[in-house]
């Protein structure tokens, strides 16, 4: 079960909330709940207590099918909403990863930083050299594609600020900071596989689940 950060790390996040009644003045009208892509984000940390380096995604299947990830990939946006980073998802040998049915072990697969500090109960761990000294930017997004052309079909994406519109799905989510990242926090979707179409909605600042 997710648990909410309490107590310091309450505290740490409050600063977030002027901000956020702000946004949501401006936020579109969106149905409660959404017809669910195949596979989602379900958390993405930018920073954690070993630094920037120390990140992760974690993507899950929604479905009661096996999904094989032929050609797909995860992109990383900068807060200019340009690509920074094209990641296939394949394992070291070049072939594609396979999500589990929803529920089973390896419905999941965690994109994991070089600093990562975290746990994974999943077989499926993909080790990434994020690039530069950030790596997944704190401001930018994190989007899944399933294909590796630039027009491919966008599947599921999460920003932290307003201008990465690629990754943007209506309101972007609170960004992390070096508070909540002492903290381990992460930006965690609030309802397991609930999906808006709005970042604001649908993800808030947990405590890591990996």
């Amino acid at each position: 079960m997710r648990q909410l950060l309490g107590g310091a790390a309450a505290l740490a996040i409050a600063s977030t909330i002027a901000f956020a009644g702000l946004a949501a003045a401006d936020e579109p009208e969106a149905p409660e709940v959404m017809q669910l892509p195949a596979v989602l984000i379900n958390e993405v940390s930018t920073m954690g207590p070993n630094g920037q380096l120390d990140e992760a995604i974690e993507i899950i299947n929604t479905t009661s099918e096996q999904i094989e990830l032929t050609n797909w990939v995860v992109r990383i946006y900068n807060q200019r909403n340009e690509v920074i980073q094209t990641i296939p998802l394949t394992d070291v040998t070049g072939q594609a990863l396979t999500l589990a049915p929803m529920n089973n072990v390896g419905d999941t697969l965690v994109l994991t930083g070089a600093e990562f500090s975290g746990t994974t109960s999943t077989p499926n761990v993909l080790p990434v050299r994020f690039l530069g000294s950030e790596g997944i930017p704190t401001l930018g997004g994190v989007a899944i594609f399933g294909g590796t052309s630039p027009t491919a079909f966008k599947i599921d994406g999460v920003a932290f600020s307003a201008p990465v519109n690629a990754a943007k799905e209506g309101v972007h989510a609170q960004p992390e900071n070096q508070r909540t990242a002492q903290l381990a926090g992460s930006n965690t979707r609030n309802l397991l596989n609930q999906d808006t179409n709005n970042n604001q909605r649908d993800f808030s600042l947990q405590e890591r689940t990996f």
